[in-house]
C-alpha cells in the first residue's frame, strides 16, 4: 500500500469512528455546536477561500457573518424550518445552474456575489437540518450519512466498470450516467434495509423509499456543485485539513445538499413523527 493510500485509509477510519461516536453519544446541544464548527466554521472558511477571499481578514469576516446568521435558528428554534425550506429551494435553483454550466463563461467571475451568497443557503440550512434530525432521532442521521456514502461508492465502482456516457463533462469528466445508476441502485437497496431497521411500514414504506432515491440523486448534484466552485477557483480540493481526503467540504458536499430535503421530507411526510 502506497503512502498516499495508507494516509487516506487511516483518515477515513478515524472519520468513521468519530462520526459514529459523535452521532450516537453526544447530546443534541453539544452535537449542534460540533456540527456548527465543522460545517459553518471550517466549511465556511474553505468556501471563503474558494470564492476569492484569499486575505485572512476577509475570510475571517465571511465566516463571522456565517456564524452570526447561524445564531438565528439557535435563538429562535422555530426559524430552523425557514432555513431548511430555503435550503430546498436553493438546491432547486442550483440544479438549473449545474444544467447550464459551461467552462469559460464569465457569469461567476463577473458576479462573484453569486457563489459567496450561496454559502448562506447551503451551509446554514444543512446545519439546521442535521441538528433537527439528530434531536428527533440520531438513527436518521446515521441512515442519511450511509445513504450518501453508499450512493457515492456505488457511483464510483459502477462508473469504473460500466461508465460510458459522461454525466457532466464540463464539471466532472469522471462522472458517468451509468455510475449514477449504480449509485441509485445501491441507495435503493440501502433504503430497503433502512426501512426495516427504522420500522417503517404501510404507505410510509413506499414514501420513504421514494424520498431516499430522490435524496441519492440530489447528493450527486451536491458533488457537482462543489466541483463548480472548485473549477471556478482553480482548486483541486476545498482544503487540506483531512490528510488524503482534502477539506471538510470535499467529504460532505453530497450530504449538505440532501440534508434540507431529507429533513423536510421526513417531517412533512409524517415519517417517524
Amino acid at each position: 500500500m502506497d503512502e498516499a493510500l495508507k494516509q487516506r485509509v487511516i483518515t477515513g477510519v478515524i472519520l468513521i469512528i468519530a462520526v459514529l461516536l459523535g452521532v450516537t453519544l453526544l447530546p443534541n446541544s453539544i452535537f449542534s455546536i460540533v456540527v456548527l464548527i465543522a460545517f459553518v466554521g471550517i466549511g465556511g472558511w474553505e468556501w471563503a477561500r474558494m470564492v476569492g477571499y484569499n486575505d485572512t481578514n476577509s475570510a475571517s469576516f465571511f465566516v463571522f457573518i456565517l456564524l452570526a446568521c447561524s445564531l438565528i435558528p439557535i435563538l429562535w428554534p422555530d426559524s430552523r424550518w425557514f432555513f431548511i425550506v430555503a435550503g430546498v429551494i436553493a438546491w432547486a435553483v442550483a440544479l438549473v445552474f449545474l444544467a447550464t454550466y459551461e467552462q469559460g463563461i464569465s457569469l461567476y467571475k463577473d458576479n462573484k456575489w453569486l457563489l459567496r451568497i450561496a454559502a448562506f443557503f447551503v451551509l446554514i440550512p444543512a446545519w439546521s437540518a442535521l441538528v433537527t434530525l439528530h434531536a428527533h432521532r440520531p438513527a436518521l442521521v446515521l441512515y442519511l450519512i450511509f445513504l450518501v456514502a453508499i450512493t457515492d461508492s456505488g457511483a464510483y465502482f459502477s462508473g469504473k466498470r460500466f461508465g460510458k456516457t459522461k454525466l457532466a463533462p464540463e464539471l466532472s469528466p469522471g462522472k458517468t450516467r451509468e455510475g449514477v445508476y449504480g449509485g441509485v441502485l445501491g441507495a435503493f437497496i440501502w433504503s430497503l434495509l433502512g426501512a426495516v431497521f427504522l420500522d417503517i411500514t404501510g404507505a410510509d414504506w413506499f414514501y420513504f423509499i421514494f424520498l431516499s432515491v430522490c435524496v441519492a440523486l440530489l447528493s450527486v448534484a451536491g458533488d457537482l456543485f462543489e466541483s463548480l466552485i472548485k473549477r471556478e477557483a482553480g482548486q483541486k480540493d476545498s482544503g487540506d485539513i483531512l490528510p488524503g481526503h482534502g477539506g471538510i467540504l470535499d467529504r460532505v458536499d453530497g450530504l449538505v445538499a440532501v440534508l434540507p430535503l431529507f429533513a423536510l421530507g421526513v417531517f412533512w411526510g409524517g415519517v417517524l413523527t
